[in-house]
């Protein structure tokens, strides 16, 4: 079995062994037996704390009648659970944007930064599909039924906003993203109202926006989401690339560095009052394009 620390890679094979488990109506101690151990090793391999070996991941799946893209997902996972700790975790796998969701599902505090685009827990539908579109139109073979797939999915954790006891959600956006025009004029008059008022309907979340003025800017062309666990599990950060996916970094150290600089990015953007005045001010703008 592999070391006790909850490392990023165990934390991801156990989310996705207990997910499985659920969809298919089994117990710990059903899996446990599976492989010869006592349940309480079970609870701690999807809780992250440890790795099974491949080959015991492969008789759960079997067990569970995991096959196609899913098995070989699973089993990518075990392998990089396996490796030494790392200072950053790619994740290029298949599942990458479920597994962002379930970070946000367990954290206690979720901390986002977008320069350009509007953050995803806060698109609208519009918004959302028209980003989406344009974002995959460069990829080879990607029809109607997948970008649809990816925007429900979008929409679906959004749900997390509602959730009795949710997490303290803080958004940090660039004042280019309120200015793109992301579906034309109409979406984002309607998003940027939406955006306005979200603080106000969700106690639990705060909107800062950084003028394009603003110097000191110690995120600059870049967009992170941090996560905090309640000293559960580590703190980590996520930076999205391109193509989906994207990198994570677990290391203390460096998770300690992004949350500074973060708070340096809060104490550089407009208060939460004056955010808002921004973006009604913005969006009052497309409303006079709109008019003409």
């Amino acid at each position: 079995m592999g070391s006790a620390r909850p490392s990023l890679g165990k934390r991801h094979i156990g989310i996705e062994l207990r997910r499985i488990r659920l969809e298919a109506k089994k117990h710990q101690k059903d899996v446990a037996a599976v492989i010869e151990v006592d349940p309480s090793l079970i609870s701690k391999v999807e809780g992250g704390e440890r790795a099974l070996k491949v080959h015991e991941v492969e008789k759960i799946l079997d067990f569970l009648a995991v096959q196609g893209d899913k098995r070989d997902e699973l089993l990518m996972l075990a392998r990089e659970a396996r490796k030494r700790t790392r200072r950053m975790h790619p994740d290029p796998f298949t599942g990458a944007f479920r597994r962002i969701g379930d970070h946000e599902d367990d954290a206690s505090e979720v901390y986002y930064f977008q320069g350009e685009l509007i953050p995803g827990m806060l698109q609208t539908e519009l918004y959302a599909r028209s980003l989406i579109s344009v974002t995959m139109s460069s990829l080879a073979e990607v029809g109607v039924e997948e970008i649809e797939t990816r925007v429900r999915f979008r929409l679906s954790r959004q749900r997390l906003l509602d959730r009795a006891a949710p997490p303290r959600l803080w958004f940090v956006i660039g004042e280019a993203a309120l200015l793109r025009p992301i579906g034309g004029a109409e979406v984002m008059r309607a998003q940027l109202l939406h955006l306005s008022t979200a603080s106000e309907r969700w106690p639990h979340v705060t909107i800062q926006v950084v003028p394009t003025a603003a110097r000191d800017h110690p995120l600059l062309g870049g967009a992170l989401t941090l996560f905090r666990f309640d000293g559960r599990v580590p703190d980590i950060v996520h930076q999205q690339t391109f193509i989906g996916g994207g990198v994570y970094v677990d290391n203390p150290e460096d998770t300690k560095q992004c949350f500074r600089s973060y708070d340096k990015l809060r104490a550089v953007a407009l208060g939460p009052e004056d955010s808002r005045a921004l973006i009604a001010e913005r969006a009052a703008g497309y409303d006079e394009e709109l008019d003409r």
